[in-house]
Formats: structure tokens, sequence, C-alpha cells
């Protein structure tokens, strides 16, 4: 026996809202998205060739005003969590990987880069 059409069943959610899907690079790490994965790989095959140091995955920004923490209303401190960051040419760069810009990223993107104007921002 068949279940009955129903028009008002929800659909169960299946992974992530967006379409991302987690996925794993070529060594070992879960990302987020293919997307993600795949600069991971790239990025380690800069850092082999020696045009970039000191990768490092999901590092995280925490934001302070005037020497204090910004705090959201569930207490938490506000920060931005990037992809990766790495030091290229002398200098640091925090890379984020995006096919869909959501949410509050442009805001935390903009405050990130107004709190730490010497670290190159990237958006790829």
């Amino acid at each position: 026996m068949t279940a009955a059409f129903n028009p008002f069943a929800q659909k169960k959610a299946s992974g992530s809202k967006y379409g991302a899907k987690k996925s794993n690079c070529l060594h070992g790490h879960e990302h987020a998205s293919r997307r993600e994965a795949k600069r991971c790989n790239e990025l380690h095959l800069l850092q082999r060739a020696g045009k970039i140091e000191r990768l490092e995955q999901q590092p995280v920004f925490r934001f302070e005003v005037a020497g204090q923490p910004v705090m959201l209303e569930n207490g938490q401190q506000a920060r931005l969590t990037a992809d990766f960051t790495y030091v290229e040419n002398g200098r640091q760069v925090v890379e984020d990987s995006k096919g869909f810009v959501v949410r509050d990223f442009p805001l935390r993107w903009a405050l990130a880069r107004a709190l730490w104007p010497e670290i190159d921002w990237r958006v790829v």
C-alpha cells in the first residue's frame, strides 16, 4: 500500500539550506562545501611550492571595539570564522570561499576589514 499524496506535508530537510555538501579535501580535512575543499587542495599545493606559508584553516577573529568585546544578545562574543589564513609575500591573507553570500556575512566581513586593515581580506 502506498501513502496518499498530501499537498500540505512538509519536505524533510536534506543537507545544507544553501545546497552545500560537506566534502573532504585530499588532506583529510572536512569542509563545508566542495568549493572550500577544492580551495584547500590548491592552497596546500601553493604552500608546498613555497608561494605561501603558515596555512591555517578556520581562523577565528573575535570583534572588539575600544578594547571591549562586542557581545551578542545570546551572550556570545561576535566573531568571524573564515575558511583559511596564510602568509603570502610577508603579508597575512584571510580567505573565505563563497558560492553564495548569506545573511550577515557582508557586515562581518566589513567589520573585520575595518578592525584589521593590515590583513589582506579575500573572497574567492
